[in-house]
């Protein structure tokens, strides 16, 4: 396999634009947390959601909202037959359905 090579400052803005996604995903698990925000909204801006929410695991998602802790999460999963290892971005059209139903995403 060949590697492109990317120059230095390429390489640093890639790093820098992982960074922020990392730190926007850590602050929307806070805000669903505190319950300053709700799945609804994450999901209705179509730009946002692609930017940030498509690449999140289901698993943590589910987690950070309240009352939800991994244990239940995991349980959520299994009921709605989602792998653990599934991102947002990555459902089926079934397995989207039943999630969105489930957490009455409209």
């Amino acid at each position: 396999m060949v590697h492109a090579s990317l120059s230095n400052s390429d390489r640093m803005k890639g790093l820098e634009k992982a960074r922020k996604v990392r730190q926007k995903r850590s602050e929307i698990k806070n805000q669903l947390k505190k319950g300053e925000t709700d799945l609804c909204m994450l999901f209705k801006d179509g730009e946002f959601f692609d930017d940030f929410i498509s690449g999140m695991k289901v698993l943590s998602i589910i987690s950070a909202l309240p009352g939800n802790g991994r244990v239940s999460a995991m349980k959520v999963l299994e009921e709605l037959n989602i792998s653990p290892h599934k991102k947002i971005g990555g459902l089926g059209k079934k397995q989207k359905e039943n999630f969105y139903k489930k957490f009455k995403i409209t």
